[in-house]
C-alpha cells in the first residue's frame, strides 16, 4: 500500500485516544481475557463520545478527483494492494462506486481467519447453550475470549444476537474481544487509519452493528439486492470494506457478491417489484433501473477485498453453482461527524 501521511485532527479527543492507545497496548502485553474486555468496551464507550463532538471537519468541498480507470466503466475498478492509495481510492469511488483490492491479506492470514471466525462462532453457540438453559457462563476462558457480550446488554439485544448467529452464520465483530483487537491492529498495519481519515477528512469509527464476521452457506434461492443507505440514518458519509477470506464470486463454487458497477447517489425504489423486505430491491427493479447495465460478479481470492460506500447496490450471489461456504470479514466505517446514529459508532 502506498504510504499515506497521518494528518493531526483538532476535533479528536486527546484523552480518549491516550485511553484507547494504553488499554491496547496492555493488551498486546497480557492478552488476558479481563485486558481484551476492557478494551473492548472502552472502543465502544469511546465511540459515543466522539461521535457526540461536533461536525467541524467538512468545510472544505474537494475537488473532482480524475478518472483513474476509465476502463472500468461497466465494470470494476480493481488495484493490487501496493497501488492502493487515497487517489486511487477517491478516484474509484467517486467515478465508479467501489474499488476492488486485490491481496489485501495474504493466503495464510485469510486461512488464520477462517479458523478464528470458526472459533467464534463456536463459542458464541455454547455461551447462548448456557442462556437457554439459563446456566452461568462456565466456558473455558480462551472461549470468553473469542466470544462475550456486553455485560450491560439487555435480554432483547442478546436475543437478536442468538437469532443472528443461528440464521446467519454472522456475528458482530466487537462481540469477540480477541478477533476485534487481532482485526484492528490489522488495519493499523496496512495503514487504514491515515487513509481513511484523508478520505473522510475526519476521524474514522467502525459501526457496531455492520462489522461482521460472516460464514456463509451458499444460498437456495435469489437474494435481493440492496443498499445499505435504505436502512441507515440520513446525512452519512461511509466505506465500507468487505474483506473474502475463501475463494468466492464469479468462475468458483462459493458465492460471492454481485453488484450493480456504477457510482450511485441515491437510493432507489425500494420493496417494490416482489422485493422480500420493505428496504430491498427485487431483482426486476434492478434491471428497469439499469436497462444497460449488466450486474458485475467479480472473482475475490482469498484475502481479496472491496471498498464500497452505502449507495452501492448489491446482493449476496446464488445459484446451482455455488456449493462450498464463504468466509468473509465486513467493516462498515463512517466519518466521525457523518456516523448513521443507529449503527453505534465504535471508535478503534
Amino acid at each position: 500500500m502506498a504510504a499515506i501521511p497521518a494528518e493531526s485532527l483538532a476535533s479528536r479527543n486527546d484523552a480518549l485516544t491516550a485511553a484507547v492507545t494504553e488499554a491496547a497496548a496492555q493488551c498486546r502485553e497480557s492478552r488476558s481475557v479481563g485486558d481484551l474486555v476492557r478494551l473492548r468496551d472502552l472502543r465502544v464507550k469511546a465511540g459515543a463520545e466522539l461521535a457526540a463532538l461536533p461536525d467541524t471537519a467538512w468545510a472544505a468541498e474537494r475537488p473532482v478527483p480524475p478518472d483513474l480507470f476509465p476502463q472500468a466503466h461497466g465494470s470494476m475498478p480493481e488495484v493490487d494492494v501496493r497501488a492502493l492509495s487515497i487517489e486511487t481510492l477517491r478516484s474509484a469511488m467517486h467515478h465508479h462506486g467501489a474499488l476492488i483490492v486485490r491481496n489485501m491479506l495474504g493466503p495464510r492470514a485469510a486461512h488464520a481467519y477462517r479458523q478464528d471466525i470458526d472459533r467464534v462462532i463456536e463459542a458464541a453457540a455454547a455461551y447462548y447453550a448456557l442462556i437457554d438453559e439459563k446456566q452461568p457462563d462456565t466456558r473455558p476462558t480462551a472461549m470468553k475470549a473469542d466470544y462475550l457480550p456486553f455485560s450491560d446488554n439487555t435480554g432483547m439485544l442478546e436475543r437478536l444476537h442468538h437469532r443472528f448467529v443461528g440464521k446467519s452464520g454472522a456475528i458482530e465483530t466487537l462481540l469477540s474481544p480477541s478477533f476485534s483487537m487481532q482485526l484492528f491492529d490489522e488495519f493499523e498495519r496496512l495503514g487504514l487509519r491515515a487513509m481513511l481519515q484523508a478520505y473522510f477528512g475526519d476521524e474514522a469509527c467502525v459501526s457496531f452493528n455492520k462489522c461482521v464476521l460472516r460464514r456463509t452457506e451458499p444460498l437456495t434461492y435469489p437474494a435481493d439486492w440492496h443498499q445499505d443507505g435504505a436502512f441507515m440514518t440520513k446525512g452519512i458519509q461511509s466505506l465500507n470494506l468487505w474483506i473474502a477470506l475463501s475463494e468466492c464470486g464469479g468462475g468458483t463454487d462459493s458465492p460471492g457478491m454481485d453488484l450493480v458497477p456504477r457510482r450511485l447517489q441515491e437510493v432507489v425504489k425500494t420493496g417494490e417489484n416482489g422485493a422480500i423486505f420493505k428496504w430491498s430491491v427485487s431483482s426486476a427493479t434492478v434491471a428497469e433501473e439499469f436497462p444497460d447495465l449488466a450486474p458485475a460478479q467479480p472473482y475475490f481470492g482469498a484475502g481479496d477485498a472491496i471498498f464500497f460506500d452505502h449507495f452501492n447496490l448489491h446482493c449476496t450471489s446464488s445459484g446451482e453453482a455455488f456449493t462450498e461456504t464463504r468466509y468473509a470479514i465486513e467493516n462498515w466505517f463512517f466519518a466521525k461527524g457523518r456516523a448513521a446514529t443507529n449503527q453505534y459508532p465504535v471508535f478503534w
